[in-house]
């Protein structure tokens, strides 16, 4: 299958055009996918450290919410193995945030 569109087909952006360059080119399919799987990997692992981190903070006993705690810990670092891949992909821009001024935090 082959999908005609916006990158690469306009004559402006032709090497050699007048005024034209080098488009990047696009990742591939199979590529792609990965790349969204990694994403979707990413999101899980933080939303189960979330909800594991919220369930401990409502445990009555304090071992269980140890253990939720802790496996919320391990969640945590298998999505920064998945963002550090992500990174070393090219899927994520890093960027430094801005100095946190204190104000406009929202849902918090």
């Amino acid at each position: 299958m082959t999908v005609r569109g916006a990158v690469g087909s306009s004559p402006s952006r032709l090497p050699g055009a007048p005024g034209g360059g080098s488009s990047p080119r696009r990742p591939s399919f199979t590529s792609r996918r990965e790349i969204l799987d990694l994403l979707r990997r990413f999101a899980v692992h933080l939303e189960t450290a979330r909800v594991l981190d919220e369930r401990a903070g409502r445990c009555r006993s304090p071992h269980l919410a140890a253990i939720l705690r802790e496996r919320a810990g391990t969640h945590r670092r298998m999505a920064e193995r998945v963002r550090a891949e992500l990174i070393r992909q090219g899927a994520l821009d890093v960027r430094p945030r801005p100095p946190d001024t204190g104000t406009g935090r929202r849902g918090r």
